[in-house]
């Protein structure tokens, strides 16, 4: 496997190529590079190797997987999309789609892949072997979901954020992974208020690009909660795996979020998470208590699945 590539990185208004690190840290190494978790760093993996993940294999389970966990959208797309992502469950077979992806010049994303018990192993397997690299306390890396991506040929996936952890695993075919910064605490407040509010994380202007990552089959990128990026995929059909978590520290501050933007309908002005300690304990007793009252009626899947979807492209 090929470690060769560069990464592109801008400093004030000049463009820089630096080269990359010829062996790229695995899953298990990342978490003790300087970049994890507060930035956006390149690994190494296998995944490309494992036959769950190939392209027949994932045209199968999108066909298994329930309709509403299938989104489909046209691969040619500006990178700014601010009202939204597209609607689920709109194909019928959407693992035709996947069969005839070299002429069909669309993009797809299977969510909840985990629901699927041997999708489930896959993804725990890599993030047990992150846990490990982290060092973190047992249940620390909590509501692990996965997702799978495919593309059509030079398909784009406009500029978003999500609110978990992310690693982002090519697979077959290559693609371009670009970060930007929001260039103000302002502009990156109005961006998550209005991911809150139903955006889905489509960012409104996009950020001056800081990074930037070529992904061939074996390499991968970890993408921070809230990084703004977006995708160009290369000339063949790709495919990717996200495997995303959130800790006690992102899931505190989401559920802090979500009361926020409650009280926002209500016409109301919250504190932002941080300004006080008294207020956002509140906040979480409360969503907690909701969810305990929730899971009680509806069960611990249910809590567990509508806690773990966001704003995921």
């Amino acid at each position: 496997m090929s470690h060769s590539g560069t990464v592109r990185k801008k400093v004030l208004e000049e463009t820089v190529t630096l080269p990359t690190t010829p062996e790229l840290p695995t899953l298990g190494q990342l978490p003790s590079r300087g970049a994890f978790p507060a930035n956006p760093g390149e690994f190494a993996h296998n995944l490309h190797n494992d036959a769950r993940l190939s392209l027949e294999a994932v045209a199968d389970l999108a066909d298994r997987l329930p309709r509403h966990s299938v989104i489909y959208d046209s691969a040619a797309q500006p990178l700014l999309v601010p009202q939204g992502g597209p609607a689920r469950g709109s194909l019928s077979r959407p693992g035709d789609v996947i069969r005839n992806l070299d002429q069909a010049k669309a993009w797809l994303t299977l969510l909840n892949i985990d629901e699927d018990p041997a999708y489930a192993d896959l993804m725990n397997t890599a993030l047990d072997e992150l846990e490990r690299g982290m060092g973190s306390r047992p249940g620390d890396m909590r509501k692990r979901v996965g997702f799978v991506f495919v593309s059509s040929p030079n398909s784009v996936t406009p500029a978003h954020f999500d609110i978990e952890h992310s690693l982002l695993a090519q697979v077959n075919g290559a693609k371009t992974v670009s970060f930007g910064r929001f260039e103000s605490e302002q502009a990156r407040r109005h961006e998550v208020e209005r991911y809150w509010d139903g955006s889905h994380g489509r960012i409104e202007s996009l950020p001056p690009e800081l990074a930037s990552y070529p992904l061939t089959p074996g390499r991968g990128v970890y993408i921070p909660p809230v990084a703004p990026h977006w995708v160009h995929n290369g000339p063949a059909i790709s495919l990717s795996v996200t495997l995303t978590y959130f800790t006690a520290a992102t899931e505190r501050e989401n559920l802090i979020e979500a009361v926020n933007a409650r009280l926002r309908r209500l016409h109301l002005a919250p504190r932002q998470p941080g300004k006080s300690a008294l207020s956002d304990g509140a906040k979480v007793a409360a969503m907690r208590a909701k969810a305990f009252a929730s899971g009680l009626r509806h069960g611990d899947g249910d809590r567990r699945r509508a806690a773990s979807m966001g704003g995921h492209q």
